[in-house]
């Protein structure tokens, strides 16, 4: 997906107090009370897949004055001192259709933003995603891992999924025998570890990913090379009879229904993910005690402050959690073989019930983008497998207290079940015989595994006072009973 790129100077200001107040009510939408303001950057036309080796590609107009265009914005703090302090980078598709052309819907299009003057005209806005005309554009500009796929008609039954947060996904049952399109919200320069990782784990062999079948991208400035590119849509294999693992946990949760045969089938998922992720990529050696300790205070930290007050009073607890932790590291560094240290990998980096789903034949991984607010060096870069664990261990949390189980030991059933299969699964380094999978002490592995389903809690914190206060019972109840185990 290549072309000119149009100055943010060129979007007319209706546009963008338009998507200035369309774009907050958005799930996927990062910066909910933060105070961030997203400033246009850019503007991508978008045409067909004949036009892609143009270098002055007109604004893709189709269909009897159609607009179709990527917009991208960069969330700012006004309140900063350095202008060039900025944010992430948002990906925003919309099609323009003259008013005179949009046919009235009652009730009101969902898909539709608003209405908005260009050049004389009145246009309808409506979300890319949920658009025919941008889909096709997608469908045609696509990088394919096979043979490319053609044809508008491929784009029949195509629907968005409702409940989406940091990207917008769209099911194409009959494109290339049933696909899901994700298009990706926050960008940013560089491999995109959604894209990469997925590809590298199928080249093993391993079926546990839906397989890559193309994507769509663009140059991060005139003249990039293609390791500077910015991927903005992903194109995967449909898993056939796809269940959504958060909603197929709280419909368990609710119906009273023991989640422990799922949950521990999902250890064994995580613990293959884990080693397939080892073998595809390495490992990184022994983790730097004094600094992982470090970091984790640090992220406590900003969480308090984020949060105040509602994590004042655990403060104490926190630290002695902490503490524990930095006790077992330094014991553990002190011996005399450095194995008793745990080894950094690549990871998932933001796995939970929701970035997995049940099919027909068992259970898949997705997203591997890891947290779309962190910059894509810190979501790429070694790190610990337990925090993988840790994610979907805090997810059973939620799916108890959302599916409103009346059983008070439903998600510890579920967590046992998911630990033990998890700590069960382990290769060699040929990816033969089982062998140990985490090479730390068992003390030394509950500690830290402690230590980092505390991170994830202390996030979620600040996530759910930000969007959604009604939930923040829900981590704080995670956070107290892992205070309460110290």
């Amino acid at each position: 997906m290549t072309g000119a790129v149009t100055g943010a100077a060129d979007v007319p200001a209706t546009l963008d107090d338009l998507l200035a107040t369309w774009m907050p009510t958005r799930r996927w939408y990062p910066a909910k009370g933060s105070g961030a303001i997203p400033v246009p950057v850019a503007v991508l036309p978008l045409g067909g897949p004949e036009d892609r080796r143009a270098d002055d590609l007109p604004v893709g107009r189709a269909d009897a004055g159609v607009v179709v265009e990527a917009h991208l914005l960069r969330l700012t703090d006004p309140g900063s001192a350095d202008d060039e302090v900025s944010g992430p980078l948002l990906h925003v598709p919309l099609v323009l259709v003259p008013a005179d052309r949009a046919e009235p819907v009652e009730p009101p299009d969902p898909t539709a933003l608003g209405t908005i003057e260009r050049d004389g005209r009145s246009y309808v806005v409506h979300d890319g995603p949920a658009h025919a005309a941008y889909l096709a554009h997608v469908v045609g500009a696509a990088t394919w891992v096979g043979d490319p796929v053609r044809g508008a008609g491929d784009l029949a039954d195509a629907r968005v999924i409702a409940g989406e947060q940091s990207n917008t996904s769209v099911i194409l049952p009959r494109l290339a025998g049933g696909a899901i399109l994700k298009v990706l919200r926050t960008v940013a320069p560089g491999p995109n570890p959604d894209l990469d990782v997925p590809r590298a784990l199928a080249a093993t062999g391993w079926d546990g990913v839906p397989a890559p079948l193309a994507w769509t991208s663009m140059p991060a400035a005139p003249g990039a090379g293609p390791d500077d590119e910015v991927v903005l849509t992903i194109c995967s294999a449909l898993v056939p009879g796809a269940d959504d693992g958060f909603e197929r946990a709280c419909r368990a949760a609710r119906d009273g229904v023991p989640f422990t045969a799922d949950a521990a089938a999902l250890g064994e998922l995580v613990g293959t993910l884990r080693d397939r992720l080892r073998s595809a990529f390495g490992d990184a050696g022994p983790v730097d005690a004094s600094w992982l300790v470090a970091d984790l205070r640090a992220r406590a930290a900003r969480a308090v402050a984020d949060a105040a007050p509602r994590l004042d009073d655990r403060v104490p607890g926190i630290a002695r959690l902490h503490d524990a932790l930095a006790t077992d590291l330094a014991t553990a560094a002190h011996r005399t073989t450095a194995d008793d240290l745990p080894v950094l990998q690549r990871v998932h980096g933001d796995l939970h019930l929701g970035q997995v789903l049940h099919g027909d034949d068992g259970w898949r991984v997705l997203d591997f983008e890891g947290e779309p607010m962190r910059p894509v060096a810190q979501r790429t870069r070694p790190d610990l497998a337990l925090r993988d664990a840790a994610g979907m261990l805090r997810s059973f949390d939620y799916a108890a207290a959302v599916g409103g189980t009346r059983d008070p030991g439903w998600a510890q059933d579920a967590r046992t079940a998911f630990l033990d299969a998890y700590r069960a699964v382990g290769t060699d380094a040929d990816g033969g015989a089982p062998a140990a999978a985490e090479r730390q002490t068992p003390a030394l592995d509950d500690h830290l595994l402690a230590a980092l389903e505390l991170d994830k809690a202390l996030y979620e914190v600040v996530y759910e006072v930000r969007n959604r206060p009604a939930w923040v019972e829900i981590p704080l109840a995670g956070v107290d009973r892992l205070l309460r185990a110290t």
